[in-house]
């Protein structure tokens, strides 16, 4: 039953978050289009830990990259959004939606005023994703 309320709690907070803007920290960046926020504001200690990736691209993978060109490309954008979260002001995850992404939800993470997504693929670090099949990052 606890765990029944518990996960009616998280699916209110994530359901209805429509246009809805939180000011979770983040904890940890997973890599360069998902990062762990600490939700315990809005959620019940257990399910306070959240992984969020990012609406609207796609960044290398860093575990289990098909090869050395992606994991290279995989930690640089890793250290890209390090250091943009670092510097920001301000950071705000908007929208926060389940997703198809692994018991991650997928959200706008709004540094400063601007979607981190377009500073990752303005910086060469990303590429613009919609949720189809992605293509490799391998030549």
């Amino acid at each position: 039953m606890m765990f029944a309320t518990m996960l009616a709690a998280t699916y209110t907070v994530v359901a209805d978050a429509v246009a809805a803007d939180y000011t979770w920290p983040v904890v940890r960046v997973v890599d360069g289009d998902t990062v762990q926020v600490d939700a315990s504001a809005d959620m019940p200690p257990e399910l306070a830990s959240v992984r969020v990736r990012l609406r609207g691209a796609d960044a290398p993978e860093t575990w289990r990259p098909k090869c050395d060109s992606e994991r290279k490309a995989g930690r640089a954008a890793t250290t890209f959004v390090k250091r943009r979260i670092a510097e920001a002001e301000r950071v705000v995850v908007r929208d926060p939606k389940w997703g198809k992404f692994g018991g991650r939800v997928l959200a706008n993470l709004i540094l400063d005023g601007r979607a981190l997504s377009d500073l990752l693929i303005e910086a060469e670090h990303g590429r613009p994703y919609s949720g189809d099949k992605r293509t490799g990052w391998c030549d």
